[in-house]
């Protein structure tokens, strides 16, 4: 088993770091290990479901525990912002808030999931592959997306809705300082060369900038899923 120093693990994670040394390390996998969980860790020290890592790898061994639909038994596998987790009945959507990341519990009518675009390649042919903020990928017949889109899609990856990049769309922020807060987006600055295009959005009544990477985009006039 890979193991992480309980000193070196993020911030976020709700681990004692004075009693053990080690703690899991996340698996290489969709999330770094800066943007993660490992289930183990999710089910013994978040949801309380384990007293112990044995016990979280037993419970991921019985096949109830599901990451976006699939199901997952290995208790160092990365979960991350926006990954949809279920334990037997119960339902939880990663998001994003002041100390980083955490599980908010939701309801079955939102068991979808929300996908950003990072970038777009052509395949040979005219297929365009999508490469989404999760490490997965899907390719698609038409090119009426673009980098900063949010895909809504169903367990089974279809897409259901795509969230457009555009002024007025209502956001989250997933990182830097202002991390989880609501926001409006009032402006998008294309820069034009090494440095991140910015976004300028309404904080509090504040015009704020931050970089296009630290804007998830969560609908049109109000966010499509709980926050």
């Amino acid at each position: 088993m890979s193991k992480l120093k309980r000193l070196a693990a993020p911030p976020f994670w709700p681990i004692e770091v004075k009693t053990k040394k080690y703690v899991v390390k996340p698996m290489p996998g969709p999330h770094s290990l800066k943007t993660s969980f490992p289930l183990g860790v999710v089910l013994r020290d978040i949801l309380k479901y384990a007293e112990t890592m044995k016990e979280s790898k037993q419970i991921l061994n019985k096949g109830v525990v599901k990451v976006d639909g699939k199901v997952r038994k290995e208790h160092s596998f990365p979960v991350g912002l926006m990954d949809i987790v279920e334990v037997d009945n119960e339902i939880y959507r990663i998001l994003a808030n002041k100390k980083g990341l955490y599980l908010k519990k939701i309801d079955k009518k939102e068991l979808f999931k929300l996908a950003r675009i990072e970038d777009k390649q052509y395949l040979k042919g005219i297929k365009l592959q999508l490469n989404l903020h999760d490490g997965k990928n899907m390719v698609v017949d038409k090119d009426e997306y673009k980098t900063g889109d949010v895909l809504v899609l169903d367990l089974n990856n279809k897409i259901k809705q795509a969230l457009k990049f555009n002024v007025n769309a209502v956001a989250m922020i997933i990182s830097g300082r202002n991390i989880g807060e609501i926001v409006t987006i009032k402006k998008i600055i294309i820069t034009k060369s090494p440095q991140p295009n910015i976004v300028v959005v309404d904080l509090h009544g504040s015009e704020v900038p931050v970089p296009k990477d630290y804007i998830f985009v969560l609908g049109i006039d109000k966010p499509v899923i709980s926050v």
